[in-house]
């Protein structure tokens, strides 16, 4: 892959999202489609730091609330905030602070 993800998509309506995640709206994102590749220079959704285009980004075409959403994640960031919403789907218990891993 010569380009981030979404440079192989070709849906005009794509725009980048400016707005930050918050922690609550990431734990209802459901993911629907994972690419990697490098980076594009966005900040990750998880801990904000920029994904350079020296770094392999994980770019996931998301459900949120019913809407489509592309988040961007270093792969470590995707892991975590994988296992949390998957934690989170088979459990009742209330929901564990969801917070970036140590640098």
């Amino acid at each position: 892959m010569n380009g981030p993800a979404s440079a192989d998509r070709s849906n005009p309506d794509d725009a980048p999202r400016t707005e930050r995640l918050s922690v609550a709206a990431l734990r209802r994102a459901r993911s629907i489609r994972l690419w990697g590749g490098k980076g594009c220079g966005v900040p990750c959704d998880f801990c904000r730091v920029l994904v350079s285009t020296t770094e392999v980004e994980y770019e996931v075409e998301a459900e949120l609330d019913g809407t489509p959403v592309t988040l961007h994640f270093h792969p470590r960031c995707h892991d975590v905030w994988k296992a949390e919403v998957d934690g989170l789907a088979g459990s009742e218990a209330p929901p564990p602070h969801l917070s970036p891993p140590a640098a």
